[in-house]
């Protein structure tokens, strides 16, 4: 477990370097470029602050032995029983804020490049309604889990022996959480758990819906940025195209780093696979995610990473030296693009 504490302690320094760069950016660099949108990219980034800190506090062991996925704290905290149960619940239902607030950003740039007369009604109100649904994700997730993980006394003897043997810890003294499909009756009949499959299919569900609105989303914001092209300033449709890559790898990432690592280790108990401690791997992607997900902006945005390569006095010299009135361009695109 050294490498893997290794990694989450790495994951956790880059995570608060690199969002805390990214949000600087985004106050110093993004106020013109993206008006009110860039309330969207600080709440995402400030969240990833939130969430490796959950994280560390955290410190998640993840193992399988069929029919249970377990998750248990090692960190200091890891013998506040009650304390660390809402701990590990919280740090799940992060999963759930994560592609929310995806879907939420890429339901923004919709409105923006689909139908910007519906922003022009309210930006700020229309900014608060997007944080709604994101909210009750976060909570039904914490809900699911907290329910149909719960910490009870079948589980902890199921998993005394495993826990004790390879981790030397006691699953009756350690926080912990667990899905558990079914058990075995004294007639040898399996029992199965209708609270911990029902954790499993509302997770689905949320998942799936939020996944649904992100692709209509960006299906509907590629088809308008190709229709729009040639009615569109140079300048908007670049900025325009910036954002779109920039929400798609986010959108990619988390699903071969988070989501199908997770689904994957809740799913495999069902089918009687049993993968010990190598279920671990998907700890050490979680860790490392939120270091990962700030850098994508930072490179795919030009604003941003002419800064980061030190390119803005070679930007500043040329536009001085040719003497291009940048302000028109600036207010114009800022209006079109949102």
């Amino acid at each position: 477990m050294l490498y893997l504490h290794i990694i989450q302690y790495f994951g956790f320094i880059g995570s608060q370097l690199a969002n805390s760069l990214l949000i600087y950016l985004i106050l110093t660099k993004a106020r013109k470029l993206f008006g009110m949108y860039r309330f969207v990219m600080l709440g995402f980034a400030f969240f990833f602050l939130f969430y490796s800190w959950i994280e560390i506090l955290t410190q998640p062991i993840i193992h399988i032995k069929s029919p249970v996925c377990i998750v248990f704290m090692d960190s200091s905290l890891k013998y506040f029983k009650s304390a660390g149960f809402i701990i590990t619940c919280l740090y799940c239902a992060c999963f759930a804020l994560v592609i929310s607030l995806l879907s939420a950003q890429f339901f923004y740039r919709f409105l923006a490049v689909c139908k910007p007369h519906i922003l022009s009604h309210g930006e700020e109100r229309i900014l608060f309604y997007l944080c709604v649904p994101c909210f009750l994700c976060f909570v039904a997730w914490f809900e699911f889990v907290y329910w149909g993980m719960a910490n009870t006394v079948e589980k902890q003897l199921y998993m005394k022996s495993e826990l004790a043997e390879i981790y030397n810890e006691d699953s009756e003294s350690v926080a912990l959480i667990a899905v558990m499909y079914w058990s075995v009756g004294p007639d040898g009949q399996k029992k199965w758990k209708i609270n911990d499959i029902g954790l499993l299919l509302a997770c689905v569900i949320t998942i799936g819906g939020c996944f649904m609105t992100i692709v209509y989303c960006a299906s509907r914001i590629y088809k308008k940025m190709k229709d729009s092209s040639g009615h569109m300033s140079e300048r908007t449709m670049e900025l325009n195209r910036q954002l779109f890559i920039t929400l798609t790898i986010q959108t990619i990432l988390p699903l071969f780093m988070m989501y199908i690592p997770v689904g994957l280790a809740t799913s495999l108990p069902i089918f009687e696979i049993h993968t010990g401690r190598i279920a671990n791997f998907t700890a050490a992607s979680l860790a490392v995610y939120p270091f990962l997900e700030p850098i994508v902006p930072m490179l795919c945005i030009k604003e941003f990473k002419n800064f980061i390569l030190c390119r803005q006095k070679q930007k500043v010299a040329s536009r001085t030296t040719f003497s291009i009135p940048v302000s028109g361009i600036h207010s114009s695109s800022t209006n079109a693009i949102l």
